[in-house]
């Protein structure tokens, strides 16, 4: 299972995001030729190394062509992100707030009024006219379906907010475009990533005001408040909005698991920077891509990888029916499965039925505990393990073919051992009792040449 973790100290944005998922390893070649099938004009994106208070990393900046003919850099001070819907009727004004920090070094707002009627050359872009757009493009249907879904759960605040249905909410044409790129972007790279999961740590919100199209708001925005409801958050740490209604909109929209605990193999680390320097802040967000599934090779040959134990108190089921619990979780992919006498409260006696899973089977053998067991509960544990390099090989004796599993250290072969089955299949042919059969074969097998046939995968 491949995870990405975000650290979000001074929040999220959509632009940190895509800055961290190049940092990781996505080529931005290919991510904007991905991004180029869905019909949108007039865009560039580019990304740069920077820093904040020291910290490196890498800059998104969604580069906007107007129809007037000139272009500019939309850039996310966290005071203006696209992830703030304008709704509108046909005819108002409102404030839109920009940063040119390429042109004048200096962050400023400034007032646009724009008088809208069905004839406007600048029109707006609902949740249903984006969700088509990304349902008739070319690209796939795993991050069509990540990248509506991101724009569903913004359309759903959003439209809480103004009580307005989700399929209604307008994204002005300048905040749609840099919507889309973000919010399909970010589905792109995780598709490029072959992310299973996303986990977060706290989320820093900050604090202060926002300006938004209908006036100054206190932070977090209304919208982003609606998204981060029943999550862990901070306050205070920043005097200016850290986590954008687009940044938020990613994490729940992805389904991001909060305060989980996450092993495996780190493989990559990525640093995306924000657009706005804080002196008492590095305004950068860090994602990590773990592997639950890599394993770390030794000099000595051996590997160390991460599994869970998982296990469960059960004192009311028959003999019989513990026995095949077991069983089931063999058959759902448990490493190893036991059991261990214990007795309970009320003196009641029973088992403790632990399972060792791998870490991306840990919900599929955590359901067979659930739909197959009476217990109400059950317990996780991680357990970092040390394997010797492990193979199988198939020795042909006087008696047939037979399974051996050799164990190796250091380039040097330490331990043979038959497999069960196959000494209890002979044995019986034989008319012998396991032990005499093992007693001969053990003569055999420490002269074996066989070929190898598969890797062990025990436990």
């Amino acid at each position: 299972m491949r995870t990405l973790y975000y650290q979000c100290p001074a929040g999220i944005s959509g632009d940190m995001n895509l800055g961290a998922m190049i940092a990781l390893g996505v080529d931005p070649a290919v991510l904007e030729a991905e991004l180029r099938k869905l019909p949108l004009d007039g865009w560039a994106i580019r990304f740069s190394p920077d820093a904040r208070s020291g910290i490196t990393g890498t800059r998104c900046d969604v580069i906007l062509s107007h129809e007037h003919g000139d272009t500019h850099e939309h850039e996310h001070t966290h005071d203006d992100d696209a992830g703030h819907v304008h709704t509108h009727s046909h005819s108002h004004s409102h404030s839109h707030a920009h940063s040119h920090d390429e042109h004048h070094h200096q962050e400023h707002t400034h007032e646009h009024s724009h008088e809208y009627d069905d004839e406007h050359e600048h029109h707006h872009r609902t949740f249903r006219d984006i969700r088509a757009m990304i349902e008739g493009s070319a690209l796939k249907d795993q991050v069509k379906d990540d990248a509506i879904a991101v724009f569903q759960v913004l359309a759903e605040a959003e439209g809480g907010v103004h009580g307005l249905p989700p399929e209604d909410v307008h994204f002005h044409e300048v905040g749609a475009v840099d919507s889309i790129i973000d919010m399909v972007g970010a589905a792109i790279c995780w598709d490029l990533l072959g992310v299973d999961q996303i986990v977060c740590g706290t989320l820093e919100l900050g604090g202060g005001t926002v300006m938004c199209a209908h006036g100054r708001m206190p932070v977090p925005a209304p919208a982003t408040a609606r998204l981060v409801a029943g999550l862990p958050v901070s306050l205070g740490g920043t005097n200016k909005e850290a986590t954008t209604p687009t940044g938020a909109a990613l994490l729940v929209g992805k389904r991001c698991q909060f305060g989980v605990q996450v092993t495996g193999v780190s493989t990559a680390t990525g640093v995306g920077v924000g657009q706005r320097q804080d002196p008492n802040l590095a305004n950068v967000v860090y994602v990590s891509l773990i592997d639950s599934t890599a394993t770390v090779a030794e000099p000595n040959g051996d590997s160390q990888d991460v599994v869970w134990e998982l296990a469960a108190n059960i004192d009311d089921m028959t003999g019989e029916a513990v026995a095949f619990l077991c069983e089931l979780l063999l058959e759902g992919g448990a490493l190893d499965v036991w059991q261990t006498s214990a007795a309970f409260k009320k003196g009641r006696v029973g088992v403790i039925v632990h399972a060792l899973a791998p870490a991306d089977l840990v919900t599929e053998i955590e359901d067979v505990f659930f739909d197959h067991s009476s217990t109400l509960g059950v317990r996780r544990l991680v357990w970092q393990r040390t394997k010797l390099e492990r193979q199988l090989f198939e020795v042909e004796t006087q008696w047939g073919s037979v399974r051996v599993k050799q164990a190796m250290r250091g380039g040097k072969v330490v331990r043979l051992k038959p497999e069960y089955e196959d000494c209890q299949r002979i044995a019986r042919e034989q008319g012998l009792s396991l032990t005499e059969f093992s007693q001969l074969l053990a003569g055999e097998i420490f002269d074996f040449g066989g070929d190898e046939v598969e890797e062990g995968d025990d436990a």
